[in-house]
Formats: structure tokens, C-alpha cells, sequence
């Protein structure tokens, strides 16, 4: 599927990015950077703030109702630097690959680094300057480096919410 990226300060010609899969109503500022965008696929209702970089290789799903804010990484490979048939050090030409799953209605904070292999539960809030190295439950909110749980947000409330489709960019878009 083909996305025309919004033209968002900046007068450049605008960029075609063909992604695995793209939902409907979904806000991507310009300036991102997308590696491998046939391995990403996002759902409807998505907001993706300015100047973050997806590294798809190892495949990336960002679900419905998610927004990311800027300067965000999210990344599916790294270096093979720990095995047996480690051919170089610090690290050989060889990369191990694991996808990253963000459920729907998860909002990330700036300056959020997710590393391979992740999967952040529905609902959840990652705070600004996040390191996310583990699985996220679902409605956690959590910070830091690395991310640890500060609390849970009210889950009545959030099913409340979700029963009534009170998704953010579904009703900003209708004020």
C-alpha cells in the first residue's frame, strides 16, 4: 500500500512509502525516517509525530488508535556480537532479527527508544526518554532506562472509553 506522506514545514515534493499495510486515517509528518517500510504495517487512526526512525527489517505493527510522538526509534535487528559461530569481534556481519508489536491505543512519549523483540500491551503509556527493553503490559504506564511500571491506567475507564470508539484522532477529527 502507498501513503502519501503530509507535506508538514517544508515545501519539498512530497515522498511515496509503500508499507506493508496502512489503515485509514493515518497522520505521518514528513520528516520520518522508515527503513524497510514493506515490513511495517499500521493500523487506522494513527498519529506519527516528526523526525522518528523505524528500522522494519525485522518487522514492525503499530495498531489502531496509536500515536507516537517525535524523535522516537524503534528497531527489529541487531548485530550478532554472543554466539558460537561468532566470526568477528566486537560484533560479525550477521543480524538477528525480531519484530516489534505496539497493540492499539498506545501512546508513546518523545525521545522513546524501543529496542528488537518487543511487544507493548494494549493501552499503555510510555513515557518521554522511555528505553523499552521487555514486553509492556497492557495499560501500564512506564518510564525510564530501562522502562519500569510506574502504574496502571484506570482499565474501566479505558474499556469505557473503548466500548463508546472514543479513539483520539476519530473525534479530533470530528470537533
Amino acid at each position: 500500500m502507498i501513503i502519501k506522506l503530509i507535506k508538514r514545514l517544508t515545501n519539498k515534493k512530497e515522498k511515496k512509502i509503500s508499507f506493508k499495510h496502512l489503515g485509514e486515517n493515518v497522520d505521518i509528518h514528513r520528516s520520518n525516517k522508515f527503513l524497510s517500510p514493506g515490513d511495517i504495517s499500521i493500523g487506522d487512526h494513527v498519529y506519527i509525530g516528526p523526525d522518528n526512525q523505524f528500522l522494519g527489517y525485522g518487522g514492525i505493527v503499530i495498531g489502531s488508535g496509536t500515536i507516537i510522538a517525535h524523535n522516537c526509534e524503534i528497531m527489529t535487528r541487531n548485530h550478532n556480537y554472543d554466539s558460537e559461530d561468532l566470526l568477528s569481534i566486537p560484533y560479525d556481519t550477521k543480524y538477528i532479527y525480531k519484530p516489534v508489536v505496539i497493540e492499539s491505543n498506545v501512546w508513546i512519549g518523545s525521545n522513546v527508544l524501543i529496542v528488537p523483540g518487543v511487544t507493548i500491551g494494549e493501552g499503555a503509556v510510555i513515557g518521554m526518554g522511555a528505553v523499552v527493553t521487555k514486553n509492556i503490559p497492557p495499560c501500564a504506564v512506564v518510564g525510564g532506562n530501562p522502562a519500569k511500571i510506574l502504574k496502571y491506567r484506570n482499565k474501566e475507564i479505558y474499556e469505557k472509553l473503548k466500548k463508546e470508539d472514543k479513539i483520539y484522532l476519530k473525534i479530533k477529527n470530528h470537533l
